[in-house]
Protein backbone atom coordinates (compact mmCIF):
# COMPACT_ATOMS: atom_id res chain seq x y z
CA UNK A 1 0.00 0.00 0.00
CA UNK A 2 1.48 3.35 -1.06
CA UNK A 3 1.41 6.63 0.82
CA UNK A 4 -1.06 7.98 -1.75
CA UNK A 5 -3.34 4.96 -1.17
CA UNK A 6 -3.23 5.65 2.58
CA UNK A 7 -4.03 9.35 2.16
CA UNK A 8 -7.02 8.46 -0.03
CA UNK A 9 -8.15 5.93 2.58
CA UNK A 10 -7.68 8.47 5.38
CA UNK A 11 -9.87 11.03 3.58
CA UNK A 12 -12.59 8.46 3.00
CA UNK A 13 -12.41 7.29 6.63
CA UNK A 14 -12.66 10.87 7.93
CA UNK A 15 -15.68 11.61 5.69
CA UNK A 16 -17.60 8.37 5.96
CA UNK A 17 -16.74 6.82 9.33
CA UNK A 18 -15.94 9.88 11.44
CA UNK A 19 -18.50 12.13 9.67
CA UNK A 20 -16.19 15.08 9.02
CA UNK A 21 -18.00 17.76 7.03
CA UNK A 22 -14.74 19.16 5.65
CA UNK A 23 -11.71 17.04 4.78
CA UNK A 24 -8.46 18.25 3.22
CA UNK A 25 -5.57 16.10 2.08
CA UNK A 26 -1.96 17.22 2.08
CA UNK A 27 -2.72 20.91 2.56
CA UNK A 28 0.26 23.22 2.77
CA UNK A 29 0.63 25.10 6.04
CA UNK A 30 3.40 27.21 7.49
CA UNK A 31 4.25 24.93 10.38
CA UNK A 32 2.79 21.52 9.64
CA UNK A 33 1.48 19.83 6.49
CA UNK A 34 -0.82 17.01 7.57
CA UNK A 35 -1.57 14.08 5.30
CA UNK A 36 -5.27 14.47 6.06
CA UNK A 37 -7.26 16.70 8.36
CA UNK A 38 -10.98 16.84 8.97
CA UNK A 39 -13.41 19.01 10.89
CA UNK A 40 -16.39 17.67 12.81
CA UNK A 41 -18.44 19.34 15.56
CA UNK A 42 -15.90 22.14 15.91
CA UNK A 43 -13.01 19.72 16.43
CA UNK A 44 -10.15 18.73 14.18
CA UNK A 45 -8.86 15.25 13.44
CA UNK A 46 -5.34 15.00 12.07
CA UNK A 47 -4.18 11.83 10.31
CA UNK A 48 -0.56 11.08 9.47
CA UNK A 49 -0.22 8.23 6.97
CA UNK A 50 2.81 5.96 7.19
CA UNK A 51 3.57 3.44 4.48
CA UNK A 52 6.94 2.44 5.91
CA UNK A 53 8.62 2.13 9.30
CA UNK A 54 11.37 4.55 8.22
CA UNK A 55 8.72 7.18 7.39
CA UNK A 56 7.21 6.67 10.85
CA UNK A 57 10.60 7.13 12.57
CA UNK A 58 11.27 10.26 10.49
CA UNK A 59 7.88 11.64 11.54
CA UNK A 60 8.78 11.20 15.21
CA UNK A 61 11.65 13.67 14.75
CA UNK A 62 9.29 16.50 13.75
CA UNK A 63 9.07 19.26 16.37
CA UNK A 64 5.26 18.98 16.37
CA UNK A 65 5.49 15.48 17.86
CA UNK A 66 7.12 16.69 21.07
CA UNK A 67 4.77 17.18 24.04
CA UNK A 68 5.90 20.78 24.55
CA UNK A 69 5.04 21.79 20.97
CA UNK A 70 2.43 24.52 20.67
CA UNK A 71 2.29 24.30 16.89
CA UNK A 72 0.70 20.91 16.36
CA UNK A 73 -2.71 20.66 14.71
CA UNK A 74 -5.57 18.37 15.61
CA UNK A 75 -7.69 17.93 18.72
CA UNK A 76 -7.40 14.25 17.84
CA UNK A 77 -4.21 12.89 16.25
CA UNK A 78 -3.84 9.53 14.60
CA UNK A 79 -1.45 7.47 12.55
CA UNK A 80 -2.89 5.38 9.74
CA UNK A 81 -0.70 2.59 8.41
CA UNK A 82 -0.75 -0.98 7.16
CA UNK A 83 -0.63 -3.49 9.99
CA UNK A 84 2.88 -3.86 11.46
CA UNK A 85 4.38 -0.62 10.11
CA UNK A 86 4.03 1.61 13.18
CA UNK A 87 5.71 0.60 16.43
CA UNK A 88 3.05 1.35 19.10
CA UNK A 89 5.67 1.68 21.82
CA UNK A 90 7.29 4.62 19.99
CA UNK A 91 4.11 6.62 19.36
CA UNK A 92 3.81 10.12 20.85
CA UNK A 93 1.65 10.41 23.97
CA UNK A 94 -2.04 10.90 23.27
CA UNK A 95 -1.90 9.66 19.67
CA UNK A 96 -3.93 6.75 18.36
CA UNK A 97 -3.04 4.15 15.77
CA UNK A 98 -5.47 2.89 13.17
CA UNK A 99 -4.46 0.18 10.73
CA UNK A 100 -5.70 -0.78 7.29
CA UNK A 101 -6.75 -4.40 7.03
CA UNK A 102 -8.29 -5.22 3.69
CA UNK A 103 -11.12 -2.73 3.19
CA UNK A 104 -11.35 -1.83 6.88
CA UNK A 105 -9.74 0.82 9.05
CA UNK A 106 -9.44 -0.56 12.58
CA UNK A 107 -8.29 0.90 15.88
CA UNK A 108 -5.08 -0.80 16.94
CA UNK A 109 -3.44 1.15 19.77
CA UNK A 110 -3.61 4.32 21.87
CA UNK A 111 -6.40 6.87 21.66
CA UNK A 112 -9.60 5.82 19.96
CA UNK A 113 -11.81 8.48 18.43
CA UNK A 114 -14.94 9.28 20.41
CA UNK A 115 -17.17 11.84 18.75
CA UNK A 116 -18.90 13.04 21.91
CA UNK A 117 -15.67 13.64 23.83
CA UNK A 118 -13.22 16.53 23.56
CA UNK A 119 -9.95 15.42 22.03
CA UNK A 120 -6.83 14.94 24.13
CA UNK A 121 -5.06 17.92 22.53
CA UNK A 122 -5.44 21.63 22.23
CA UNK A 123 -4.79 22.41 18.59
CA UNK A 124 -3.05 25.18 16.72
CA UNK A 125 -6.23 26.86 15.58
CA UNK A 126 -4.37 29.61 13.74
CA UNK A 127 -2.63 27.06 11.48
CA UNK A 128 -5.89 25.19 10.99
CA UNK A 129 -7.64 28.43 10.03
CA UNK A 130 -4.85 29.24 7.57
CA UNK A 131 -5.31 25.85 5.91
CA UNK A 132 -9.06 26.46 5.54
CA UNK A 133 -8.52 29.95 4.15
CA UNK A 134 -5.97 28.64 1.66
CA UNK A 135 -8.40 25.92 0.52
CA UNK A 136 -11.17 28.52 0.12
CA UNK A 137 -8.89 30.78 -1.91
CA UNK A 138 -8.06 27.91 -4.25
CA UNK A 139 -11.75 27.00 -4.60
CA UNK A 140 -12.65 30.64 -5.36
CA UNK A 141 -9.85 30.94 -7.92
CA UNK A 142 -11.07 27.77 -9.62
CA UNK A 143 -14.63 29.11 -9.60
CA UNK A 144 -13.50 32.44 -11.12
CA UNK A 145 -11.48 30.64 -13.78
CA UNK A 146 -14.47 28.45 -14.71
CA UNK A 147 -16.73 31.53 -14.88
CA UNK A 148 -14.22 33.22 -17.19
CA UNK A 149 -14.07 30.15 -19.42
CA UNK A 150 -17.86 30.01 -19.62
CA UNK A 151 -18.01 33.66 -20.71
CA UNK A 152 -15.35 33.07 -23.37
CA UNK A 153 -17.09 29.94 -24.62
CA UNK A 154 -20.16 31.98 -25.49
CA UNK A 155 -18.19 34.64 -27.43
Amino acid sequence: MTHTDLVTRAASWLRNSLHCGVVLTEPVAAFECPDAIGWVNGRTILVECKASRSDFYADLRKPQRHPSSKGAMGNWRFYLAPDGVVDPERMPDGWGLYVVRGRSVLHSFGQEYRNAVEGPFGSNEISERRILISALRKAQALERSRATMNVCDTC
